[in-house]
């Protein structure tokens, strides 16, 4: 895939192509499916990117986004996808801001005989019609497997998500069945953090450092802000290199401190292909017909989706250069941020 644009640019066509149109026109028509989005923030940089690729594949569709971001209000999201509704759309696609909340919103889209894709996070009190979301079982196999590989009988600190997140839950079982359950390796520390804290990860390391005199084999952290926290923890106690670290999201800090030998790995989910998939739905449901792509089906609370889990793969030292030449989308990282100005040894 061809990498062009900044993150500016990658941000400002995100905003410019999820203007709303005025209230009340009715877009759809029989050639142009026009899809409602309602995001849930702006906050984390990564979701201008799933709007950005949203917008690719709606062109290949020859299809129109309706984006409103709902700055993690779940009441601003229920008003704005109402307002998306009063355009008459042919599908609403939903990154909720509320598990529970959001099922009064996808109870009105019905009523008005709108499908609703899932975006990420499910809703608990009304059916979805698909779902999209991140393969989280297979980051938590790839962060154990990293840790395995690099010590296949270490003693290791497992710092998994917030307990209430079902994404920490996930990636906590796959944990548990392939360390936890391991008599070949010695656990020494097993805690969720709330709220994913970067401060309390660091404390935990610390902790774990100093009860084990160093003699910790690896910190499989379930996500990059946490490894972060962790990251200051081995640096200074001089264990660079020697200790296993994982995350997850590869962001621009973390594959610094891959390339730097701090980090072992994150993992990358694509997407590029959530975003695609997810208008390749609302799609084909506008015209009734049902989605093309269902790996598996889910149920939240209110009965089984079908739904897709998004593929994700390991970031390295050894494929950093191929992760920013053909993995990452326009506008996420560069070999010079990564390694330094004139300093990448990516060709």
């Amino acid at each position: 895939m061809k990498k062009t644009g900044s993150i500016a640019g990658v941000l400002g066509t995100a905003l410019l192509m999820g203007a709303v149109a005025a209230p009340g026109v009715a877009l759809a028509d029989a050639k142009t499916p026009v899809i409602a989005v309602s995001m849930k923030t702006q906050v984390q940089r990564r979701w201008a990117f799933d709007v950005a690729a949203m917008e690719r594949e709606a062109k290949k569709q020859g299809a129109k986004l309706i984006v409103q971001w709902a700055n993690d209000d779940p009441a601003l999201q229920a008003s704005q996808v109402e307002n998306l509704l009063s355009q008459r759309p042919d599908a609403l696609i939903m990154v909720a801001v509320d598990s529970q909340a959001a099922g009064r919103i996808v109870k009105s889209a019905h009523e008005q005989g709108v499908p609703v894709v899932g975006y990420d996070i499910g809703v608990s009190t009304d059916k979805l019609d698909y779902f999209l979301m991140r393969n989280n079982a297979k980051v938590g196999e790839l962060q154990a497997q990293g840790a395995l590989k690099m010590a296949p009988h270490g003693t290791f600190a497992l710092i998994k998500g917030d307990p209430g997140n079902d994404v920490a839950q996930a990636i906590s079982k796959e944990y548990d069945a392939r360390l936890v359950n391991n008599k070949d390796v010695k656990i020494v520390f097993n805690q969720f953090v709330r709220g994913w804290d970067p401060k309390a990860a660091l404390a935990n390391a610390e902790n774990v450092l100093s009860a084990q005199n160093d003699k910790v084999d690896g910190f499989v952290t379930a996500n990059d802000g946490m490894a972060l926290g962790i990251a200051q923890a081995i640096k200074a106690r001089n264990l660079v290199g020697k200790v296993y670290l994982s995350g997850l999201d590869a962001d621009a800090a973390n594959l610094q401190l891959i390339a730097a030998g701090v980090q072992t790995m994150s993992v990358w989910t694509d997407l590029e292909e959530e975003g695609a998939s997810a208008v390749k739905a609302a799609v084909a449901l506008g015209r009734k017909q049902a989605p093309a792509i269902s790996s598996t089906s889910i149920d939240f609370g209110a009965g089984l989706v079908p739904t897709h889990l998004v593929n994700v793969i390991p970031v390295t030292k050894d494929t950093l250069c191929s992760f920013v030449a053909k993995d990452a989308p326009p506008g996420w990282v560069t070999a010079d941020q990564i390694f330094g100005a004139g300093k990448s040894p990516c060709h």
